[in-house]
């Protein structure tokens, strides 16, 4: 099938054909064959998206239904001969944006011999910088530049760990334009050593549901003249299964304050000494929201008592 154009303002808009080379367009839509209507069965079709060098492509998925598992779009960073696969996709799910780190972008979209559903629409658009590298979740992004050279930093809200490099660059080799590392993400880490004077523990993966068959361990240890105080701001566990065991010391040697579970959060606790030992468990099947406890260490209240005796003059 032949593919029609129409060029307005450098836009350029595609009809629903099935396949074609797309060059020197600053942006445009790549559409399901026949779409709105359902796209036809057997179909192959290859669009090939290329950019001046020193330029990136970037997809957007405006709409997306396909038949799930059978009818299957994949989309290269390159040309189909020697790229690399970056995603396929099949069903109702939108999927997230895309961005190439050459300077040309292939999409394949293959159907079988049964049902048809209405396809999809994909937004594209060139650029000469790299990708947004967006913003974890449960994180904050510092820096917006994303020209070769500049850099991005990252940081995780309290609770959550960075998993990757808090710096990023923007670089740019060849036709290509990406970041060097990879932009972290943070996590809700199976337990710690904290040591600083307050902080907050999440269960594993919070806010999401927690996973089956974890054993986390959490160590507070605070100055030697401070108590800690836990302070509850969520809690959801499966009861009489999965279990959070709070202890007076810095293992599970220690005597134990409190065994934990269910939806009510307990009530705040406040240590003897200077450090504290949380240990968390789930067995193998259902998990729930979890829990977020806040710690801070607070200075040991001293009564000073005067023992000095008054003389008596007789």
């Amino acid at each position: 099938m032949a593919l029609f154009l129409i060029r307005s303002k450098m836009i350029v808009y595609f009809a629903a054909e099935c396949g074609g080379r797309i060059h020197a367009a600053t942006s445009g839509r790549i559409l399901s064959p026949g779409y709105p209507a359902p796209y036809d069965n057997n179909l192959h079709c290859t669009w090939i998206i290329e950019a001046d060098p020193g330029k990136t492509i970037s997809l957007h998925f405006i709409v997306f239904d396909t038949e799930v598992a059978h009818d299957i779009l994949k989309v290269w960073d390159g040309p189909l001969e020697s790229s690399i696969l970056l995603k396929e996709w099949s069903g109702s799910a939108l999927p997230e944006d895309i961005h190439s780190t050459f300077n040309s972008l292939t999409l394949q979209f293959d159907s079988d011999f049964f049902i048809s559903k209405s396809g999809f629409s994909i937004q594209f658009s060139i650029a000469s910088t790299c990708n947004d590298p967006g913003t974890p979740q449960n994180g904050t992004r510092y820096g917006d530049s994303r020209e070769p050279g500049d850099t991005t930093t990252f940081q995780c809200d309290p609770g959550y760990q960075l998993q990757g490099q808090a710096k990023i660059t923007c670089v740019q080799l060849n036709n290509r334009f990406f970041w060097q590392p990879d932009p972290p993400t943070c996590i809700a880490a199976c337990g710690g050593n904290l040591t600083g004077p307050a902080g907050v523990i999440l269960s594993p993966n919070y806010p999401q549901p927690y996973p089956p068959g974890k054993e986390c361990d959490w160590r507070i240890k605070v100055n030697p003249d401070f108590v800690i105080a836990l302070i509850f701001k969520s809690f959801s566990m499966e009861p009489s299964y999965d279990f959070l065991h709070i202890y007076e010391g810095e293992d599970s040697n220690s005597p134990l304050i409190g065994s934990f579970q269910g939806s009510q959060a307990p009530e705040r606790i406040e240590s003897n000494a200077n450090s504290l030992f949380l240990a968390f468990r789930s067995d193998a099947s259902v998990g729930m929201s979890g829990f977020a406890i806040e710690y801070k260490g607070n200075v040991v209240n001293i009564i000073c008592v005067n023992t000095q005796k008054e003389s008596v003059l007789n």
